[in-house]
């Protein structure tokens, strides 16, 4: 199944072991959990680390998904990087 969202911000958290795999959550307040599995914690971290814009920013990504909401594969569309005024602004007003 694919799926594009439009404002995918998700919080990921650290790899963790789960039946020999490495698992890495993405939890979005909008669209929910969604898990990406690795063979190693290097490859794991390595994701995350990939991920990082998407992590602070947010953006418009494409996802195939299979049962359980495993993505297979992620394509990242668009990154919102806002100016350094918007940032300011928002870090100020919350």
């Amino acid at each position: 199944m694919e799926v594009v969202i439009e404002k995918f911000k998700p919080k990921i958290t650290r790899p963790f072991k789960r039946k020999n795999e490495y698992w890495v959550k993405l939890i979005d307040e909008k669209e929910g959990e969604f898990i990406m599995k690795f063979k190693t914690p290097l490859e794991a971290e390595d994701a995350i680390y990939g991920l990082l814009d998407l992590q602070v920013y947010g953006g418009r990504v494409k996802l195939e998904l299979r049962e359980g909401n495993v993505i297979e594969n992620l394509e990242i569309l668009e990154v919102y990087k806002p100016s350094a005024k918007e940032l300011v602004d928002e870090y100020f007003s919350d």
